[in-house]
């Protein structure tokens, strides 16, 4: 005899919403839950879907808001494929419209490069109630010469797989094996469909890697670095650094975890600080 299958258990309703930019660039929105709000920023080769087992979990307690950075999904303000169309400062406008159109003290995790954007935000003003980090990737080893550009020329020729493997082996630096394991993944058309945006992160790993050490004191909110146990020593040097530099700040390794986000096992840690 075998168990009676579980009750499908209903899932939180997902209102749609869009904010416009400070250049007028519209930005598609999820907002899921009720509760003290809290924006989710994406890292690369993701959009607002790829946090839906976070949101789950955070949307109980939370009103959890997530949306496509620029030129993903639904968002506008694409160009990445050429030089001179992308700027960071137009993606701290982006967090800084969805931030403001939300009621009341507003908290933020941001992913990856999604990290970055959001510590320059909140150097340069941007008012919130507590801030969670998955590895910012300052620090990260240079990328080989000739990597950004030869991810736009790949993009402006539509070879998307290319471009995505490229950024795999040469900027994240994944083994083939995991490379292989991706390429398979269920994911893969969504990454496709994600490759010119490769061009913003390069961009950001690029000009902007540098730990902002002299303005982390300005980052007045509590902060909660994550990162994984597993990950280069690089990056888990980074985010001491954070932790140890930004006024309120403290870091915690999740235990038996790499670079890509663990939802499950990160959820708790986040949904406990944004209660505390």
């Amino acid at each position: 005899m075998t168990e009676p299958e579980p009750e499908p258990q209903p899932q939180p309703l997902r209102v749609p919403m869009t904010v416009v930019s400070a250049d007028g660039t519209p930005l598609a929105c999820e907002r899921t839950g009720e509760g003290p709000p809290v924006v989710l920023v994406g890292g690369g080769l993701s959009h607002k879907g790829m946090f839906d087992r976070l949101t789950d979990a955070l949307s109980g307690r939370f009103t959890v808001v997530t949306y496509d950075r620029r030129g993903r999904g639904g968002s506008g303000g694409g160009g990445g494929g050429e030089p001179g169309q992308y700027s960071i400062d137009r993606e701290t406008e982006d967090l800084t419209a969805v931030v403001g159109a939300l009621d009341g003290p507003v908290s933020v995790f941001a992913n990856c490069t999604g990290g970055i954007i959001t510590v320059r935000a909140a150097t340069r003003g941007l008012p919130l109630a507590r801030l969670a980090l998955y590895e910012p990737p300052y620090g990260a080893p240079p990328n080989p010469p000739g990597y950004l550009d030869r991810l736009r020329r790949l993009v402006a020729r539509g070879r998307r797989a290319e471009a995505v493997t490229l950024f795999w082996r040469e900027s994240v630096r994944f083994d083939e094996d995991v490379i292989e394991r991706l390429t398979a993944h269920r994911a893969w058309e969504t990454f496709l469909d994600l490759a010119p945006t490769l061009v913003h992160d390069g961009v950001i790993s690029e000009r902007h890697a540098a730990i902002p050490r002299d303005a982390l004191h300005r980052i007045t909110a509590p902060v909660l670095v994550l990162g994984g146990s597993l990950s280069p020593r690089w990056i888990q040097d980074t985010c001491t650094t954070l932790a140890r530099r930004i006024p309120e700040a403290r870091y915690t390794r999740i235990r038996g975890e790499g670079h890509v986000f663990p939802q499950e096992a990160a959820a708790p840690l986040l949904r406990d600080f944004f209660l505390s």
